[in-house]
Order: structure tokens, then C-alpha cells, then sequence
């Protein structure tokens, strides 16, 4: 089985604009931050970023979003998760359409959120809607299948099935939401939009049928 070449560009990706964020002064990180985060309003046209702040414009932030997380523990979690899940959806998709796939899962996240509240000023980041996408991708070809850990030369078969994965990602969810204000901290209409995206996407994108080497 060929490397997951698109899951780890997404992780280093992730883990690039995390430095960035961390590097920056306190003004300047809030501002990229501001800049490249999904801002419903912004998005929706309703409201304009200060001229301080930089940015690539609304459309190009719902992509950006994506690589950007709030914290070291939002990003240890989601690229936890897409580690363990990226990789076998991948080899069944194909890398450009694991990458395409991918994108569209995050994208299907914005757009329910901006549905939700399209004049929100609260800045959205993080790859939960591209990963809850990943997830159900996983629930839908391998409902009873096993995770695979992928290390540089080898495999390891996890004793962790499918749906409990799936069980604890929401569990993760549900921590953070105890953890402060259940709206303004986690976005759950980002993660149930990639999730339903990924249900909706994951049968005419898929290349083989039947079981995939992974999780057999």
C-alpha cells in the first residue's frame, strides 16, 4: 500500500499554521486568525473585515479555516483522528480524491454553519467538518471494520472498531463543550454538515467495492 501522501500534507499543513499562530505577537496572531477563519458574516458579504486585518477574502477562508485550530489540543485531537481514519479512506479514494473529498467534507462544515447563522461574527477554525466527513466515510464502507495505526514502516491493527472511534471523537466533542460555552466553542453545525457531506459523497467517490486492505 502506497503512503498517505495527502493525510500527511494535511497534518504538516495544520501543524505549519499552528507555528504561524504561534510566532505572531498577540495582535497580529488574533489578526490572522481573524483573517483566515470562516466568519459566517464575512462569508455572507454582511460584514467587512478591518483594513488592518489581513486576508484573501471571505471564499478563500472557507478554505483556510481548515488549517487552523484554536489551540494545541484542538489540534492534537483532530490530527489524531484524521491520522487514524485519513489513511485508509485515501486508499480507497485515491490521493486526489481523498484530497478532493477532503475538502468538500470541510466545505459542507462551513456551509451548514453559515446556514445556522449567516450573520455571525464568531470565527469558525479547525478540520472537525472535513474530518466528521472522514468518519462517516468509515461508518459507511467499514461499519464493522478495525482502526489501523500508520507508521513509517509498518501497520499496526488497532483493537479499537470503527463505530467506537466514532463514539469517542464525539465523546472528545462533548469534553469541550463542558469545558466552556457549548455554542462558541465547539461549532456542531460544521461537524454535522461534513458529516452528512461525507454520507452523501463517500459512495459515488469511492474506487473499489467490497473491503479495502486496511480494515479487512
Amino acid at each position: 500500500m502506497r503512503p498517505p501522501y495527502a493525510t500527511v500534507s494535511i497534518v504538516v499543513l495544520c501543524i505549519l499554521s499552528f507555528m504561524v499562530q504561534g510566532v505572531l505577537a498577540a495582535p497580529a496572531a488574533w489578526n490572522f486568525v481573524l483573517g483566515f477563519s470562516m466568519i459566517p458574516a464575512v462569508v455572507t458579504g454582511a460584514r467587512l473585515l478591518p483594513p488592518d486585518v489581513p486576508s484573501l477574502g471571505g471564499a478563500f477562508s472557507l478554505l483556510s479555516s481548515m488549517f487552523l485550530h484554536a489551540d494545541i489540543w484542538h489540534l492534537a485531537g483532530n490530527m489524531l483522528f484524521l491520522w487514524l481514519f485519513g489513511d485508509s479512506i485515501e486508499f480507497a479514494l485515491g490521493h486526489v480524491r481523498y484530497g478532493l473529498f477532503y475538502l468538500l467534507c470541510g466545505l459542507g462544515g462551513a456551509g451548514a454553519e453559515i446556514l445556522h447563522d449567516p450573520g455571525s461574527l464568531d470565527p469558525v477554525v479547525g478540520a472537525s467538518g472535513a474530518i466528521s466527513g472522514l468518519l462517516a466515510a468509515a461508518v459507511m464502507l467499514h461499519p464493522r471494520g478495525w482502526l489501523t495505526l500508520v507508521l513509517p514502516r509498518r501497520r499496526i491493527r488497532l483493537p479499537v472498531p470503527v463505530y467506537v472511534a466514532l463514539g469517542g471523537w464525539l465523546g472528545i466533542q462533548g469534553v469541550e463543550a463542558m469545558a466552556g460555552d457549548l455554542e462558541a466553542l465547539v461549532a456542531w453545525w460544521s461537524h454535522l454538515g461534513g458529516f452528512v457531506t461525507g454520507m452523501i459523497l463517500i459512495l459515488p467517490f469511492r474506487r473499489f467495492r467490497g473491503r479495502f486492505g486496511a480494515w479487512r
